[in-house]
């Protein structure tokens, strides 16, 4: 088996999953990471025993011996550390979302056929098989027509950096760029263009808020500057309706759970993964497994049927053992790479995210204009928010993209 070896930037709180599972898989090694924050840096080098570290990104780029990169930094770097790992010809597995706004998404996209080099994007919701089950019911006619879908993420209250202990980047204007819609909606609107085969964007009305109640103290003076919710109503080619629903922080204990409803039948998502996995996070996979519910008719009776996911993975498993390709992003991306899974079997997920990206992307352009807008008025007026310039302790970094 090729050995394949990897290296990692940003090693926030996101790089402990993603090396518990680089660690899980055969003939995958780890052999150097970098973050401009030295001291985390270190700590992180030592607990996971990753003995190459640098500050500056270029150094890592600049070893011939790692062949692909995972991009572990915050919305706004995507695009800049991200082109710059496939311009250095490196392959490119990249945190989600794709980018902090649809135009450095899209530039994101082309630039790996512009580079000639392979790119994933952490798209975690879509490899379990609560996924493949409803997309094997949908195909199949089980639902009918399909005609509208909810996506929905709640917390009653959970702002990183604010109400648990995760970076301030999270609500940065310059660097996180967006709140709970790009951080969360992101798993569960890509989830829903999946399942629908990426239907044909025609326009979106959104609206943001962040009124959330905030204690001022717990900033310790920095600004909190991205949306605690949003909230979007999407139509797409045949009349298919998507509503979202996305906060880290709201007054109510429950407030539902994705569906998507046919003429013949519906689907509940109950858990969606937005969490990383079970290879990354076996503790929250097991505690909140993703499982389905059906409501509709059979032989013109109503029904309702649970339909038990976490069951049926092990006989999944009996049966193909290549399964584990499809239930864990990292664990896909490096049979891609390997050459077991081709641009026609893998799932796309470069592609997927993309298309979540301009929904996302359209829910704010939607608020800042009040008005509903169209695909191709978010393609026109998308703005960057890449960071193009940043300063740190070991020399500012100058991104070209």
């Amino acid at each position: 088996m090729k050995e394949l070896r990897i290296g990692i930037i940003g090693t926030g709180a996101i790089s402990n999953l993603h090396i518990q599972v680089w660690k899980q898989i055969p003939g995958v090694t780890v052999v150097a990471a970098c973050d401009i924050d030295k001291e985390k840096l270190d700590n992180w080098g030592a607990k996971h025993g990753v003995k190459d570290l640098y500050t500056d990104y270029r150094q890592l780029l600049a070893r011939d011996d790692i062949e692909a990169v995972d991009v572990c930094v915050h919305n706004n770097l995507h695009t800049p550390i991200a082109v710059a790992v496939m311009k250095a010809g490196k392959h490119c597995y990249s945190e989600k979302p794709m980018a902090g706004s649809y135009l450095d998404a899209k530039t994101l996209y082309k630039a790996s056929s512009t580079y000639g080099v392979k790119l994933a994007v952490q798209c975690s919701s879509i490899f379990n098989n609560q996924t493949r089950i409803a997309k094997r019911m949908i195909e199949a006619g089980k639902l009918g027509k399909v005609y509208h879908v909810r996506s929905v993420g709640h917390r009653r209250i959970g702002r990183p950096g604010v109400d648990f202990p995760l970076s301030t980047d999270f609500y940065s204007k310059e660097i996180g760029g967006h709140g709970p819609v790009f951080d969360l909606g992101t798993y569960h609107i890509s989830q829903m263009l999946y399942l629908l085969g990426l239907p044909k964007l025609e326009s979106i009305y959104g609206v943001a808020h962040n009124e959330f109640y905030l204690d001022e103290r717990l900033l310790k003076g920095k600004k909190y500057e991205v949306e605690d919710l949003g909230v979007g109503l999407a139509r797409f080619e045949n009349g298919i309706s998507m509503d979202m629903y996305e906060d880290w922080a709201l007054n109510m204990d429950e407030i539902g759970s994705s569906f998507i409803a046919g003429s013949l039948g519906g689907l509940k998502l109950l858990n969606v993964d937005s969490y990383g996995g079970r290879m990354a996070n076996p503790d929250v996979y097991n505690k909140q497994h993703p499982e389905l519910e059906f409501f509709g008719f059979e032989d013109g009776l109503m029904i309702d049927k649970k339909i038990n996911c976490a069951r049926n993975e092990y006989p999944e498993q009996l049966l193909n053992p290549n399964i584990v390709w499809f239930d864990n992003n990292q664990y896909h991306w490096a049979a891609y790479l390997r050459g077991d899974l081709t641009d026609e079997t893998r799932l796309n997920t470069p592609v997927i995210t993309l298309s979540t990206m301009l929904v996302m992307d359209g829910i704010f352009l939607s608020n800042k204009l009040g008005r509903s807008v169209t695909a191709e008025e978010i393609d026109a007026l998308s703005e960057s928010t890449a960071v193009r310039r940043q300063v740190t302790p070991w020399g500012t970094f100058e991104y070209e993209f």
